[in-house]
Parts: structure tokens; C-alpha cells; sequence
């Protein structure tokens, strides 16, 4: 059978740079769908690096503050036997001014918390929704600004409503960017080539941008705490349970400690 005609006709007729556009309108497609794969990634090692820090708090964290609690009680005493001394008086303003930071940084993580829902394993429907949304509403595969500022907005909404795993909402801020007179593309084959080349390079920008976040976060000690602990977990090993017993056996220690400095004041 021979080719369709009027396809000839139309490839034919199309200039080098309507070629040139269709290219990079599709390398643009392409491009957009890594960087919604990218970002996906990253979500999702943020909300599993929440979750394990939440365990942690919980389950070791808390137990720190009370540590710190008493070593700052035991070099103020040591300060009081020593009122001559200069370094016991420094030490003592550095442990308390640590108890003080470790009970405000678990303070403001457990107002937070309580905001957050545990960790929710995302469906393989849920997922690929956002990868379509994502590819599709991205700022930085935004051709002028009225569209960037759009997917800026819309792509923090889209990144709320997938931590909660609200594909309702998803879909609505779907339906939100196609029904946006923003989202209409512009005229004119030549600027839209120089629209959408820009687009490709705001794209490959951004996905090294996420790359090198999600590589540097994963490069970290909660990740690598939480990797050591899920692996333990698997092996049917409680690491936080024995961080938390040997904290214990510390705060027993700095309890005993104290009051002997108590005792003899």
C-alpha cells in the first residue's frame, strides 16, 4: 500500500523550522517526563527521611533531652563545688545552652509532627498520576512566565496533595492547569523554537538540580542511619530499640553521678 498522500503532502510543506520545532517539542516531552521521574524520587525520599526521623525522635530522641538535661545539671554542680574555676563555669553555660537547643529543636519536631500523618507507601496509580501532572505542569518547562508562575503554584500544590496521597486533589490541579488560559501555547513557528529550546535547558537544569539534592540527601547520616536501620529491621535486628537502651544505661549513669555531686555539696 502506498504512504498516505496528504501525510507527504503536510511533512512536505512543513519548513526546517516547524521540523526543527516538532524535534524539540518532542525532546521537551521526553525531558519532562525524567524530570517528573526525578522529582517523584525525591518526594519520596523526603517523606520516607520524615517518617524515619519521626521513629527516631520517638523512639531515641526523646531520651537524649533528658541526657543532655542531666550533663548540664551535673557541670553546673561541678561549677558551684568550683566557684575559682573558669573552665568549669564555661562548661557549664556549654551544657546548658546544648540542653536548651536539644529541647527546642525536639520541641519544634514534635509540633511539626503532629501536622504530619505517618508515612503512607504511595499506590503504583497514585505514582504514575503524579509523574503525568508533573511532566505536564512543571514550571521549568514553562515557555513564558505566565505559565511559569502557574506551574510554580500548582506544582507545590501537586506535591502537598501527593504527600497526603489525595489523587482527588491531584486531579483537580490537573484540571485547574488545562482550564488556565496561562497554560494556551503562543503563535508563531520561530519564537516558539526559541520558547521551547529555553524550556529544554530550564528542564536539564532542573533535573541536575534534583539529581544533586536527592544525591547529597541520601549522602547524609539520617539516610544512612535509616538505610542501617530498615536493613536491621529486615533481619529481624531493632537497632533504635538498642541506640535507646544505651542511652538509657547513660542517663542511669548521669542520674548516679549527679546525685553524688547533690550529696556532697
Amino acid at each position: 500500500m502506498p504512504p498516505d498522500s496528504s501525510l507527504t503532502v503536510n511533512r512536505k510543506r512543513q519548513s526546517p523550522e516547524e521540523l526543527e520545532l516538532d524535534a524539540k517539542r518532542s525532546e521537551l516531552t521526553a525531558l519532562s517526563e525524567s524530570l517528573a521521574d526525578a522529582e517523584l524520587q525525591f518526594e519520596e525520599l523526603k517523606a520516607s527521611l520524615a517518617s524515619f526521623q519521626r521513629r527516631y525522635f520517638h523512639e531515641v530522641g526523646r531520651k537524649y533531652i533528658e541526657l543532655d538535661e542531666l550533663k548540664a545539671r551535673i557541670a553546673e554542680a561541678l561549677a558551684r563545688k568550683r566557684p575559682n574555676e573558669a573552665e568549669a563555669e564555661v562548661k557549664a553555660k556549654q551544657a546548658r545552652q546544648q540542653a536548651e537547643a536539644s529541647s527546642k529543636e525536639y520541641e519544634s519536631f514534635a509540633k511539626d509532627s503532629q501536622k504530619e500523618a505517618d508515612y503512607e507507601p504511595p499506590s503504583d496509580e497514585c505514582k504514575r498520576l503524579y509523574r503525568r501532572i508533573a511532566s505536564i505542569i512543571h514550571p521549568d518547562k514553562a515557555l513564558d512566565d505566565a505559565k511559569r508562575e502557574l506551574g510554580t503554584r500548582l506544582m507545590k500544590d501537586l506535591n502537598e496533595a501527593y504527600a497526603k496521597r489525595d489523587m482527588k486533589r491531584m486531579e483537580r490541579i490537573l484540571a485547574e492547569w488545562e482550564e488556565s488560559p496561562d497554560a494556551v501555547s503562543g503563535e508563531g513557528t520561530g519564537a516558539e523554537l526559541i520558547r521551547v529550546i529555553r524550556a529544554i535547558a530550564q528542564v536539564r537544569r532542573r533535573i541536575a538540580e534534583v539529581e544533586s539534592a536527592t544525591t547529597e540527601t541520601m549522602s547524609g547520616e539520617l539516610h544512612s542511619l535509616m538505610m542501617a536501620v530498615h536493613k536491621a529491621d529486615a533481619e529481624g535486628r531493632n537497632i533504635l530499640s538498642e541506640l535507646a537502651a544505651r542511652v538509657e544505661r547513660q542517663i542511669g549513669a548521669a542520674k548516679a553521678e549527679l546525685t553524688a555531686l547533690e550529696g556532697g555539696l
